[in-house]
């Protein structure tokens, strides 16, 4: 176990809590046919967001104009002359030694005309409070990021883990069970989306293969994250 602290930077800051599950674009599919994949709806909440407070529209001309945001006197966002639009936190991040924030856009999450910058920040030392940035891709069209929106998500990653990951080529023949299985695997694939369309054959879900073995574990639904108290009392940064 390892421990985020969070502390308020403003006296109203943006709620945190898991990534929603829900995306725009999944709802609008068949039957909302994309939620069926539970890997990517794993992804969707494998985190935590920041909502936005208030509704911001911006919009940049391109070149060296200033991206424009609307409240102009917003305390949440201010652009930039390189087509950026600059979110602040309300919140200061604290991780324990040898771990640290990614941050970014929720994952599967579209926005027309903009698009989130992703960073790694050292959140076990460095004492300022970052912003998170969105890159405007549409220029000349107003880009409205609605109250509640999820202007930022963020997880916890260990620092050491990647650089002691070690990739492996296995050029081995793979066993004739393995190359059936798949075999088997996709011809019920097949045969669901030619007499059962939109259905899935759930394997990833049930750890059961095409001739019903046991291959892997079962999946216990998607993961319940923590979530800060909403009742937190101000104290000012020390």
């Amino acid at each position: 176990m390892t421990v985020l602290k969070l502390r308020q930077t403003r006296k109203e800051s943006p709620l945190i809590k898991q990534s929603r599950i829900k995306r725009d674009w999944m709802d609008a599919t068949y039957n909302k046919h994309a939620y069926q994949c539970l890997p990517m709806t794993m992804a969707n909440v494998y985190g935590w967001e920041l909502c936005l407070k208030e509704t911001i529209k911006v919009s940049w001309e391109g070149g060296n104009h200033n991206v424009k945001v609307n409240p102009e006197n917003s305390q949440w966002a201010s652009g930039g002359i390189i087509g950026m639009v600059s979110f602040n936190l309300g919140w200061r991040f604290r991780t324990e030694p040898g771990y640290s924030l990614w941050i970014g856009g929720s994952p599967n999450l579209i926005v027309a005309g903009a698009h989130a910058l992703s960073a790694i920040i050292p959140s076990s030392w460095w004492p300022d409070e970052f912003q998170m940035n969105w890159a405007i891709t549409e220029i000349g069209k107003e880009i409205e990021f609605a109250e509640g929106f999820p202007f930022m998500y963020f997880c916890v990653i260990e620092d050491s883990l990647l650089p002691r990951t070690v990739l492996q080529i296995d050029d081995s023949p793979e066993s004739a069970e393995f190359v059936q299985s798949r075999v088997d695997y996709g011809r019920e694939k097949m045969r669901k989306n030619t007499e059962e369309p939109w259905t899935w054959t759930r394997g990833i879900r049930t750890g059961v293969d095409a001739g019903g073995n046991i291959i892997g574990p079962t999946s216990t639904g998607l993961p319940k994250l923590a979530e800060p108290n909403s009742k937190i009392n101000f104290k000012k940064p020390e």
